[in-house]
């Protein structure tokens, strides 16, 4: 898959895959067998409890967090009404026999620092939570006890209905889900796969709702359909007793689950396959799919199969078309549902010549499987995929509690098979009749062809597509359904082989060298260290050697400061198409190091960092940072003019068209364009990219490395020497492309002003959405606050606002949700939070629906009325023990949330290099927030909530951003000031943070 295409495909696989997606594993004998790294410390144990519930615990001895998500083996396929699974899902946290006030759970997971969700798939429905060690037991009662013994109160159901259908509207145009409707609506009618899942008010607001929940509930929220996994930190004993004691009352009805018997596309059933289906994209970059149905036993591992697929190096699929114009991305996954026989989806984001062509797409997948597959399985390169795969299990890094909690319950699936196999390689035996077998399925006799452009219409045919004459009911997408010629599919069943495309070569970036360095004196192992100062070399360089993780890895790179340039659509547009041009050509050249676990980065911001971070391999290591300067500077500026339009041109014009926007990116780009001193409009930075030429980027280059302030660092598995060595492979590069170093510290150089809003009134920006079929309205309130370091008012202790902002964020969280959401149903998204802008703190109330009556004035007008509700809320809560004792609990929440420990060596160089390009490279702020915490009492909270939020002094803007849903009002609530013009309303703001 391609790196820049990544969250695309992401997307794609989103919406199909179920919670069951991993690839099957070869199960051991042992029911009960769990496998886990060498470098694993958790213990793990697999148990029954004594309702039937199959339970893995794990103890997790150096985790902060705890975390627990109950799978039950049944979703929407055992349901009879539509989205009946889903809104089940929602209806049982309105208050249970125990605890029968509403989102009590909610409440109390997020004011204890925690996070919670929940989602329904085809043959799962699932609900997780991670919380602190302390309070993760309280969390799991509650949680079983909502899942276990709803209430379901009846006047509870139209709201539950509206969220349902609010989440339904805010996703109607989401192309992935409208091409997995159509996809499973053209398929088997006997297979339950094409349902429609979501639900609606239309598919919900029906007279047996009730009786039809309770029975859903009754029939599947059984014990024995039942998995659970608890990471947490305590003994597994401990976790066994607790296990029983918190779910072992859950009710055992002794129920079967769903079964889906039909399948959805029987391997070559002609009826089914053989299909070509156009379809108009909404949103996303036009698209090519092809479906293979093939029969997957359940031992089988898949991974040579789609890495021969997804591979991007020289002789690939996606290089060959990227080359030549074709395509932007490319990669294929599998969806894994209950049967053996699986759909294996082959996919391709397109180019204007890609679409105008698709069927050179299909030509070019089947001479490469032609190439690949002929001479069967190669036991070699199987080898080798086996071999990176061992050795990231040899060395694998700690995976956050919830993380590892929802991987075990992957693996478990639907069946409550606890033999697990913890990241390691899932297939140590090649069943090579069994994967030939497979592999004789992909072929032009056994698949369906799925092509999607915006340049569709169901009014008329186009230069592209034949006119689309049918609609998908719920999700109203344009499609016809034809079938692939014969004369198209004999052309494929013979195509000739190209030289171009071949097997992945063997791979060189392989890490051989393991050794762990000893630590050296002088090094505490708690900040970096600056090794070599500007004074001594022009280059400031910092190290910190690991002493906690002890793993062969590191973190190496630089930053690079320019000279102070100002920030331009154009100059915006010519990095984006940079970076475009740069990711291309790395993905031919260092594909295999990102195999091999050595991941390389160039990002723009506010300088340019180039970086690598993998294995401690010195050598390799090397090489790859080698290999990825002369990938960087030896770009190709002379592109012919059609290769370059289609590969570099039209892909960044994508990225900052607006009519691939929702409502709330919108409304975020507003208030952005007025507290942005340096803000650069996306629709400017997309008219400036068809004017920029090859030579221009090229230049811009130049000009861009020919002054700079270089900032390296070394973090991880490496001496003090390798640290130097590496940033001066940087350095010498850059001096060889022509770079003068300057001793100069820039970095507060680059830092961006924040304009200061009038204290007072509210001001409003009122637009409509760019996508006149953008259904979603939103309504975005934001408070300027301050300098998170600043000390306030009478209040002398740094991070004062920090610890506030912080503070209400997690207080405030539920509630907001409560209110907006579930009382007032305004929409599906609603949300509050604080936002850091260059270090000015900035808290956000926001909502996102499309229900009739309550557009974004009255989001705006019940947000005005909740933080009116709060302020009475803290008032109340400074007068009671109670509410003082729940002060204090948050405040707990909010340090060990500053103290939680980076889970990783990556995840902590980061943190660290954050601190050494910020201005003010402060590596103490954890300390100085955490005496802003314990020095903030409830009356210096309310107080201060009374000045930002609700006093004369207050900085405040609204966005309101109206979808078709909704009519712009002509009037204005008491207290607001529209802003009709933002550049001329800029223009008048003077003070900045």
């Amino acid at each position: 898959m391609s790196y820049s295409q990544f969250t695309t495909l992401v997307l794609f696989a989103i919406c199909l895959l179920s919670p069951c997606c991993a690839s099957p594993v070869s199960r051991g004998e042992d029911p009960d067998e769990i496998v886990k790294s060498e470098s694993d410390e958790n213990e793990y144990r697999a148990v029954t409890l004594s309702n039937k519930i199959r339970c893995v615990l794990v103890s997790d001895r150096t985790t902060e967090m705890a975390a627990v998500e109950i799978r039950i083996a049944a979703g929407y396929l055992g349901e009879d009404t539509p989205g009946l699974a889903h809104f089940v899902e929602h209806m049982v946290f309105e208050g249970s026999v125990e605890h029968p006030v509403g989102n009590y759970y909610q409440t109390f997971v997020k004011e204890s620092g925690g996070s919670y969700n929940g989602a329904t798939w085809e043959s799962a429905t699932t609900f997780m939570f991670s919380i602190s060690n302390e309070s993760w037991v309280k969390a799991a009662r509650l949680l079983a006890s909502f899942i276990g013994n709803p209430l379901f109160p009846r006047e509870k159901f139209p709201s539950a209905i509206q969220a349902v259908d609010s989440e339904y509207k805010i996703n109607i145009r989401n192309d992935y889900r409208s091409i997995y409707a159509i996809a499973m609506k053209l398929s088997n009618p006997k297979n339950r796969y094409g349902e429609f899942s979501v639900g609606s008010k239309e598919t919900l607001n029906i007279t047996d709702i009730y009786e039809q929940t309770l029975q859903f509930h009754d029939r599947f929220y059984s014990a024995n359909l039942v998995s659970i996994a608890v990471v947490a930190n305590d003994t597994l004993d401990r976790l066994e007793t607790l296990a029983e004691e918190v779910f072992g009352k859950m009710p055992n009805r002794n129920r079967k689950r769903p079964q889906n018997t039909a399948l959805p596309f029987p391997t070559q059933d002609k009826r089914y396959l053989g299909k070509k289906i156009y379809y108009e994209m909404k949103t996303s970059q036009d698209q090519i799919a092809l479906m293979f149905p093939i029969n997957l036993p359940g031992h089988v591992n898949v991974d040579y199969i789609t890495y021969l697929l997804d591979h991007e190096g020289r002789g690939s699929i996606y290089q060959y078309l990227l080359t030549r114009g074709y395509a932007t991305g490319f990669g294929s996954f599998i969806i894994l549902e209950d049967s053996q026989t699986v759909p294996l989806v082959v996919y391709c984001s397109l180019t204007e010549k890609g679409i105008a062509d698709p069927h050179f797409i299909v030509e070019t997948v089947f001479k490469y499987l032609k190439a690949a597959c002929s001479d069967g399985v190669d036991v070699e390169l199987w080898r080798s995929i086996n071999l990176l795969s061992e050795l990231h299990f040899r060395f694998q890094e700690k995976a956050e509690a919830h993380e590892l909690a929802t991987s075990i319950l992957d693996q478990m699936g639907t069946t409550n098979d606890t033999s697990l196999y913890l990241g390691a390689p899932s297939q140590q035996v090649l069943d090579v009749e069994v994967e030939n077998e497979i592999l004789s399925f992909l072929n032009p006799d056994n698949f369906n062809l799925y092509i999607g452009s915006d340049t569709f219409s169901s009014s008329h045919p186009t230069d592209y597509g034949p006119q689309l004459t049918e609609s998908e009911y719920f999700y109203s997408t344009p499609y016809l359904d034809t079938n692939i010629t014969e004369e198209l599919l004999e052309m494929w069943r013979n195509v000739e082989t190209d030289p171009e495309l071949h097997l992945p070569r063997p791979n060189t970036f392989v890490p051989t060298n393991f050794e762990l360095f000893e630590v050296e004196e002088g090094d505490e192992g708690l900040y970096p260290v600056e090794i070599v100062s500007r004074e001594e070399g022009d280059v400031s360089v910092w190290w910190l050697q690991d002493q906690y993780w002890r793993q062969p890895r590191l973190y190496t790179g630089c930053m690079l400061y320019p000279a102070r340039t100002s920030r331009t659509p154009r100059s915006w547009a010519i990095e984006s198409m940079l970076y475009q041009i740069y990711s291309q050509v790395k993905d031919l050249s260092l594909y295999e190091a990102w195999e091999a676990d050595f991941n390389t980065d160039f990002t723009q911001g506010d300088g340019w960092e180039v970086r690598v971070h993998g294995y401690s391999d010195t050598d390799k290591i090397e090489s790859v940072l080698k290999e990825m300067l002369d990938v960087l500077f030896s770009l190709d500026f002379s592109k012919e003019e059609g290769l370059f339009n289609a590969t570099v041109v039209r892909p960044v014009e994508e990225l900052y068209d607006e009519q691939r926007e929702d409502s709330y990116s919108f409304a975020y780009r507003y208030i952005d364009s007025v507290v942005y001193s340096e803000f650069v409009d996306p629709s400017e930075v997309k008219i400036a990219v068809g004017t920029i030429t090859q030579k221009e980027i090229q230049q811009y280059m130049l000009n861009y490395i020919s002054d700079i302030s270089l900032v390296c660092g070394t973090f991880g598995n490496a001496r003090r020497e390798d640290a130097i060595k590496y940033a001066n492979i940087i350095k010498e590069k850059l001096v060889e492309q022509g770079s003068t170093i300057q001793n100069e510290d820039r970095r507060r150089m680059l830092d961006e002003d924040i304009l200061k809003l009038p204290a007072g009134p509210s001001h409003v920006i009122r637009r409509r959405m760019g996508d006149s079929e953008e259904v979603a309205s939103t309504a975005l309130v934001m408070f300027q606050l301050g300098r998170a370091e600043e000390t306030v008012g009478d209040q002398d202790v740094p991070y004062t606002l920090y610890a506030f902002s912080e503070l209400l964020s997690i207080i405030i969280d539920q509630t907001c949700f409560n209110y907006l959401r579930t009382e007032k149903q305004l929409g599906y998204m609603a949300f509050c939070y604080v936002r850091d802008y260059e270090g000015v703190l900035n808290f956000f109330f926001g909502v996102q629906g499309s229900r009739p009556g309550a557009g974004p004035d009255v989001m705006s007008g019940e947000i005005n009325n909740l933080i009116k509700q709060q302020h009475e809320m803290f008032k109340q809560l400074t007068l009671t023990s109670e509410g003082l004792s729940r002060f204090e609990l948050v405040k707990q929440a909010l340090s060990d949330k500053l103290t939680r420990k980076p889970r990783t060596l990556m995840d902590q160089s980061f943190k660290h290099l954050h601190r050494i390009y910020s201005s003010d490279r402060d590596f103490y702020q954890v300390e100085k927030k955490l005496v802003a915490v314990s020095a903030m009492t409830m009356d210096k909270f309310l107080g201060l909530y009374e000045t930002y939020f609700v006093g004369d002094e207050k900085r405040k803007i609204t966005a309101q951003v109206y979808g078709k849903s909704h009519a712009i009002p002509e009037v204005l609530e008491e207290g607001e000031v529209l802003i009709p013009d933002v550049k001329k309303f800029r223009r008048k703001l003077t003070e900045t943070y």
